[in-house]
Formats: C-alpha cells, structure tokens, sequence
C-alpha cells in the first residue's frame, strides 16, 4: 500500500491536520492561547465566531454554499464585499492577501477569481478574516487578511470532491477537483481546476473635453481565455516529533482579445483627425512553485516547536499587441507592435520557533524573501521611444516576535515586526539605476473581552506596508489608443498604512458584527492622469503624491427566522477622504460610499434550498481625480442535495431585470474632463453540479508553520 501512494506522490496536496501526537504538543501549546476566548453562535449551525484578530466564517454551515461558488459566497461575509467586475474588496480596499490554510499560492496571486469560482465549496470549512493580523505575518496587506480554510478531521482512507459549473450568455465554464489520501504516516493530496471563457462583444465610450479640444471615441471589444492549475502535496511524520511536507503546484492562463474603435478629435469644433483601429492580443502566462516544511518537537518541552521552510516560486508572461490605425493625417506609422516579456522568481528561506514561557504563549522567526523581477519591452516603429529592459531586484529581510496572555480577564495579543527592504532597479539600454533601502518596525496590538458567553469587543491597532507590484513599477507604455496612453512607475515607493479598529460582536440566536475603523497613509502610490496641449495625449500612471483616510462602519448581521427561513445583511458605510497633488496643483476626492448586500434562505422538505439575494453599491473612488458609478444587483437560486448529500445541484439567475449594465468611470483634471462608458453584460444563467465521495478516517499531518509570502498586491 505505501508503494502505492508513493507511487502517486506527484498527485498530492496536504490540507491540515495532526496526528494524535502533534495533539499532545499542540494542547501545551494552546493551554495559554485557550485562555483567550472566542464568542460562538449557539445553535445546530454555529455561522460566525469571533477571535482577537478577526472571526471566523463557518462556509458548511451557510445554506447558500451548496447553490453558489465561493467568491459569490464572500459577498455576505463580514469585511468583504464584492464589486461589479468580481474584484473582492476587504473594508473598501483592494490591497490584502489570500492564503489557504495560512500558506501563499500563486494561484491567489495571479487569478484569485478564477480559482475561486471553479474550487469545490464542499472543501471549504471556514474562512479567517483576520481584520489586525499578528506580526507572524508578512507587513504587506493593507486591509488584511483572509485564509480559507479546507476541510478538517479527515480520516484514514480517502475522500474526492469534483465540481462542474457553467454561466452565460459570457460564456464561463469552470470545473475544480480536490483528493485526499491517508495511510499510516503518509498523506497525499491533490487539488486543480480549470476555466473556458468567450466574452461576447461588448462595446464601450471614451469621451474627452479639454478648453478647445473635444476627444469623442466608441468601439468593440471581445475576448477569449482558458487556463488551468494543478496543486500536489506531500507529507510524512518521520517520528512523534519530526514531521515532512513538500509541496509542488503549477498554472497557466492564455487570452485573446480584439477590440476595434473609431477616434475622433476636435479643434475649436473642427474635425482634425479621424482614426478607425483594430487591435489584437494575446497574452500567456505560466507559474511554478515548490516548497519544502520540516517541523522538529523537543521531547523535554512539548511546549516548543521549530520549523524550517524553503519556498521557490516563478510566473511568466508576455503581452503581444498588434494595432492596425486607418486614416492617420499625421506621419506616424499606420501599425504599432508592442510586446511586453515579463519574468518573475523569488527564493524565500523561514526558521519560525513557538514556546510557552509560563502563562505567556511565545512566537519568533526570522524571514528573507530574495526576488527578481524583469521585462523586455519592444515597440514597432522604434521612433515611438517605448523599447527597453527593465530589471527589479528586490530583497527582503524580516524578524519577529509575538506574544499572547491574559490579564483580569482581558486577553492581549502584541508584537512587533521589523522589516528591511533592499531595491535594485535597471534600464538596461539608458543604463539607469534606481536604488532603494527602507527599514520599517512595525508594531501591533489586539485586546478582547468576552462577558455573559454572548457578547465580546475587540480592539486593535496595526501598521501595514504597501509596496508597489511589478505591474505598477513597469515603465511600459500602452500606446494601442493614441490619445489615452497608460504606464507604471518604477520610481514608486512603498506606503505605511496605519490602522486603528473596534468591534462588537453578540452572538446567540442572533448573529451581529459592527466594525468601527479609521486607517490613514501619506504618499500613497494612486492613480493619476495628466494632459498634455501640445500632443493631446493624456497619460495615465502612479504616484506617490496622495494622503488617504477612511472612517468605516462594517456591519454583519445574521437572523435565523425560523428553523428553516434565515435573513442576513452584510455592508460598510465609509468617508474616503483623499488629498494630493498634480502638477503641484492640490486636488481633492472626497467620497460618501456604502455597500449592502440582503440575503434570504429558505430550507424546503427532500433537501430544497432556495435563496435570493439584493446587492446596493455606492459610488467608489478610482484614484485621485477617478470615481465609478454605482450600481445594483440581485440573483435568485435553488439547489437539491441527493445521493445523502453526495451530490448536489444548482441553478442560479443573476440580475434578471438588466440585460446590461453600464460601467461608468469619471476623471476630473484640471484641465480637462474625460468619461469612460463600457456597455458590459449583467443578465446571466449558471449551473452547478458538485460530487463528493470516499471517506478518511485519520487526519492529514501539516507542518503548524509555514511560508506565508503575504507582501504583494497588484
């Protein structure tokens, strides 16, 4: 049987879990932190539970997690909403990480969307959203955290989830698998999915008014896309105190995409210039990672553990882009090719050591994050200046220290975090060096009370860093649209973001969640366009040249009606207030924002659920002088579980009332107004089909620390 699985050790992934062993360690070690309380919902479903860093979502425990994918399921979880374009927002905010089970993958980090949509719900336990996350965790992830959590208490033999959906008339079709593998001191495990997409043509506006120039633009855009990812995972308890884990994934994305407009632009009311354009790209991508756990337990204190981790990971990917322009009246070449190479690798070496030293629960590591990022950027004709060799060499050093106790009944969570930041960047044919070094300390504090079992508050405060991505430090130039051209920074420096949070929480019957926070930065890296009167060309790239601020109020209340009809209501209410300069010239966006998401559920005799669902967005701010449009939502769906709940079924109506939805987004500068309108479909149908089966008897052993390369956004 152990050459069996040994055989097939190129098919696993290791979820979480430890033998009776790592047990004994693991109550020495929780003695301390089991002092520090967590409020449940009673009840035969406990749905939310709180904890001093966030709460926790219990996904099997929510009726709607059998008829919907899980990013629809984030969209009535506390702190998290969901926008028009499927980007998941935590308190607002873009800029956050996504683990599983406290582990960074690529697939998060490259196409969250796609491996949500097509993962299968019934291998998600819980979701942490970890609203102040200790200093154990990287100090990238502005808002926060959120760590999902698979399947628990899996059993010795073997279990396998496979998931089928499909959504139209934008064609989606997803499908995900999971499998699970235990015998003796092995266990194996495999996850991986796919997605087909083909976009149906949409068309879209682009409008541009300055003091005597009128720039009016409309066209067509469509595209395809397919992609795949494969995760395997590998662990073996050596002894009662030595415990393996390797792990090896892989991904690739390919799109297509066609878009064709016509330009027009005015002088004084008169015609100069009319362009009619097509515009084909293609764009491919692929990703490895690999990474290697060893967990060592010490027999005279099985309060310690020490875990050393190794973690290489690299992502590729091009961008070719063919424009053909028509009825040019100046001498510029009548096709521009521009192609953008992109490489990407980083070595990460961890040692992480816990100890309880008496009532006070004890965590430190050391940490160093080694990565380089390139790309070779070409443009046809070579007069358009757009052809270099850009090169990012980024290293970073950490170390921490956190602690957990409890004093007169409150209990404490602090730490702090140091981290050192080593930036080489070069311009390869201008021969140009930028150089950046940083140290920051980042301190952080959470404090909980628990009284009368049902009611807990929460209070914290945090520093998170925001360094830039390599998306927003690539100098390339996108010049397919000859008058509104787009390009990244490689000058941008990193941003702190302060934190300061509190929350209540009653949990009984009754589930309720108000999160009250105010968080601030200064020269924050936003978006910022600029025209120029002697070209009449408007440049659009990212600056340190804002202060940021939002007061939020985060709100999470669950009802259950009766046995079988529950209500729920998810949202924020928010003041963005945003300030900076353009051209040295001061420039406000300040912003009134709101999201509300209703929800229903009923539960019918033979397993019928039912549910519907009512989503309001406000407007929201796109950078410094940018807002979108707001918008609603709704969708109702049914499911059937049959099979004793092996197999289910849904079918889902999104947005019935609008065939299309009209995308709009404003960019007020200071001298000139420009309006972006894209016509995108919002009606759609979808179908489930989930199928689960096998049973395990002996949990999947995991390594208690891992790497958790939580530091980059876009």
């Amino acid at each position: 049987m152990k050459t069996k699985i040994i055989a097939v050790l190129s098919f696993i992934f290791l979820f979480n879990s430890l033998n009776a062993q790592e047990q004994v360690k693991d109550s020495l070690i929780s003695n301390q932190e089991s002092s520090i309380q967590e409020v449940v919902i009673e009840g035969k479903k406990p749905l939310i539970r709180t904890k001093i860093d966030g709460l926790v979502y219990n996904v099997q425990s929510d009726p709607e997690s059998k008829s919907k994918n899980l990013l629809e399921m984030m969209r009535k979880m506390p702190y998290l909403s969901v926008d028009a374009d499927e980007n998941i927002l935590f308190k607002g905010n873009t800029n956050f990480k996504i683990l599983i089970n406290g582990k960074e993958t690529q697939l998060l980090t490259n196409s969250p969307k796609d491996f949500l949509k097509s993962m299968p719900v019934n291998t998600i336990q819980n979701i942490e959203i970890i609203t102040n996350p200790s200093s154990k965790y990287d100090a990238e992830g502005v808002s926060g955290l959120i760590n999902i959590i698979t399947a628990k208490k899996m059993k010795d033999g073997y279990n396998a989830s496979v998931n089928l959906s499909s959504r139209f008339p934008k064609q989606e079709n997803n499908a995900g698998f999971s499998m699970n593998l235990q015998r003796n001191k092995f266990g194996i495990s495999v996850y991986g999915g796919g997605y087909l997409k083909n976009s149906p043509e949409i068309s879209y506006q682009n409008s541009q008014y300055t003091v005597s120039n009128n720039l009016f633009q409309n066209g067509s855009t469509s595209g395809k896309g397919n992609g795949g990812y494969f995760n395997v995972n590998a662990s073996y308890e050596i002894d009662s105190l030595n415990l393996l884990n390797i792990q090896l994934g892989s991904n690739i994305a390919n799109n297509t995409a066609k878009d064709h407009f016509n330009s027009g632009f005015f002088q004084q009311n008169n015609l100069k210039e009319n362009i009619n354009s097509i515009s084909n790209s293609d764009g491919n991508g692929k990703g490895f990672e690999a990474s290697f756990n060893y967990q060592m337990g010490f027999r005279n204190d099985k309060s310690q553990l020490l875990t050393l981790s190794y973690r290489f990971n690299s992502y590729d990917y091009g961008i070719n882009s063919v424009t053909d322009f028509q009825n040019r009246l100046n001498n510029m070449s009548n096709t521009i090719n521009q192609n953008n190479d992109n490489q990407n690798n980083e070595n990460t070496f961890q040692v992480d050591f816990v100890k309880n030293i008496k009532k006070v629960y004890l965590e430190t590591g050391i940490k160093a994050i080694l990565r380089k990022n390139s790309s070779q950027y070409t443009t046809v004709p070579e007069s358009l200046l757009n052809s270099d060799e850009f090169s990012n060499q980024q290293n970073i050093y950490g170390a921490y220290v956190t602690t957990k106790f409890s004093f007169l009944e409150w209990n404490f969570q602090t730490g702090l975090r140091v981290e050192s930041t080593v930036t080489n960047v070069n311009f390869t044919s201008t021969d140009t060096l930028v150089n950046q070094n940083y140290l920051n300390l980042i301190p952080n504090i959470s404090i909980s009370k628990t009284w009368k079992e049902h009611h807990g508050i929460n209070f914290g405060f945090s520093q998170r860093i925001k360094r830039p991505g390599i998306n927003r430090l690539n100098p390339f130039v996108n010049q397919s649209n000859p008058y509104i051209q787009v390009s990244g920074n490689p000058y941008l420096k990193p941003v702190i973001n302060n934190d300061l949070m509190a929350n209540y929480s009653y949990n009984h019957r009754i589930s309720l969640n108000l999160g009250l926070g105010y968080s601030f930065s200064n020269k924050t890296d936003l978006k910022v366009s600029t025209y120029n009167p002697t070209t009449n060309i408007t440049n659009t790239t990212y600056e340190n040249s804002s202060n940021v601020s939002r007061l939020g109020l985060d709100y999470n209340l669950n009802y259950p009606v009766t046995k079988k009809l529950t209500f729920g209501v998810n949202g924020n209410a928010a003041f963005f207030f945003i300030k900076g300069k353009i051209n040295n010239i001061e420039v406000e966006n300040n912003l009134f924002t709101y999201y509300v998401y209703l929800s229903a559920s009923y539960q019918f005799e033979n397993h019928w659920n039912a549910s519907s669902n009512l989503e309001l967005n406000s407007r929201m701010p796109a950078g410094l002088q940018s807002t979108t449009n707001a918008f609603t939502g709704s969708s109702f769906s049914f499911s059937k579980s049959i099979l004793n709940n092996q197999m289910s079924f849904s079918a889902s109506v999104n947005n019935p009332f609008n065939t299309f939805r009209k995308a709009v987004t404003e960019t007020i500068g200071t001298d000139f107004y420009q309006n972006n309108y894209v016509r995108d479909y919002y009606r759609s149908f979808s179908f489930n089909i989930t199928y689960k089966f096998g049973k395990l008897r002996d949990e999947i052993k995991s390594t208690r620390r891992k790497i958790e390369n939580n530091d980059l956004a876009n």
